[in-house]
């Protein structure tokens, strides 16, 4: 039987570590240089600006900060300051991840349409995850040791951020399904943005479990330190790149509907389903009686309910500056 605590043993699996981290560092920076052309479309006017490109823009760049400093501790081989520089990197971090759950949070209160019980359980869900990552920059310690370089002695900090990092997501993945699910019974079939969005739900879900619970389960179980920090960087960068590359599609979606539309076909009645200070309109083909009967019943916007040709996703991903889908 391995034994953990064995120092040979932590040389190795650092070395295995540092190898897992350079790669995950290396695929965001892929990811982010890649994509730069996304930000560069919405300064020079070619796709519409939404505010909600600050979060993305915010969660994209703090991880590029936590990412390079990762890098360069990963290849320093002198002793630094390792809790001034551990304090640098989870600020970064976790101020990404806060960013790219916050994607997540307004997400779940437009599928819901501003529903109030799930607008105020969905922001405190997201306040406590916050209060946690906050919690683990105040009390973090790391410690420079030759043979493992920056490492934290005492795990317990880092345990109760992944657990309250995985419970947080879950329950908003969870709640966002929910409001996807009960849009689509209430539409009775399945349309073009309401399969998109659905599709995209289950890859998220999927994704955040693959992510998360490597990281929790090897700290609660606390073999050694190089095991504890295995997939801290791999969760952080899968989490990161799914939470920006999902808002991407969704607004490349929305896009290449309204482009279809522009370009084939007779016009369609314009229906204005958005209030606030900005007024948006989305244009919709009725495409049966039926459907039409539905929308004018409930009197809102239920994408599983929408055509297959066009609507414009906003601000939100799904919804208008001044507030939500108009009941």
């Amino acid at each position: 039987m391995v034994n953990f605590q064995d120092p040979n043993v932590i040389v190795q699996e650092m070395w295995a570590v540092v190898m897992l981290w350079h790669a995950f560092c290396g695929i965001f920076l892929w990811e982010f240089f890649t994509t730069l052309d996304f930000e560069w479309s919405v300064i020079r006017g070619n796709r519409p600006y939404r505010w909600t490109i600050w979060i993305y823009s915010l969660t994209r760049i703090a991880t590029l900060m936590a990412v390079i400093l990762q890098i360069v501790q990963l290849n320093v081989y002198t002793p630094i300051n390792c809790q001034l520089w551990i304090i640098f990197e989870l600020v970064f971090g976790y101020f990404g991840l806060a960013c790219a759950s916050l994607l997540l949070t307004i997400r779940v209160i437009a599928i819901w349409n501003r529903n109030k019980i799930i607008l105020a359980l969905s922001t405190t869900v997201w306040i406590t995850n916050v209060a946690f990552l906050i919690q683990g920059v105040a009390r973090i310690r790391s410690v420079w040791i030759p043979e493992e370089r920056c490492t934290l002695p005492n795990s317990d900090t880092t345990k109760l951020n992944a657990i309250a990092m995985l419970a947080t997501d879950t329950m908003l993945l969870l709640m966002m399904l929910a409001g996807l699910l009960h849009l689509r019974l209430q539409g009775g079939g399945m349309f073009s943005l309401g399969d998109f969005l659905w599709k995209q739900g289950l890859i998220w879900f999927l994704l955040a479990a693959v992510a998360e619970i490597p990281p929790t389960v090897f700290l609660i179980l606390d073999l050694n330190a190089a095991l504890n920090d295995m997939f801290q960087i791999p969760a952080l960068i899968v989490l990161i790149i799914a939470a920006t590359r999902m808002y991407r599609s969704l607004i490349n979606f929305s896009s290449e509907m309204a482009d279809g539309v522009q370009s084939s076909g007779p016009s369609f009645p314009r229906v204005n389903v958005l209030s606030g200070p900005t007024r948006m309109h989305v244009d919709v083909a009725i495409h049966s009686t039926r459907e039409h009967d539905l929308m004018s019943r409930t009197n809102q916007f239920n994408p599983y309910v929408c055509t297959d040709e066009q609507l414009h996703v906003n601000a939100w991903g799904l919804e208008s500056e001044g507030g939500l889908w108009k009941k």
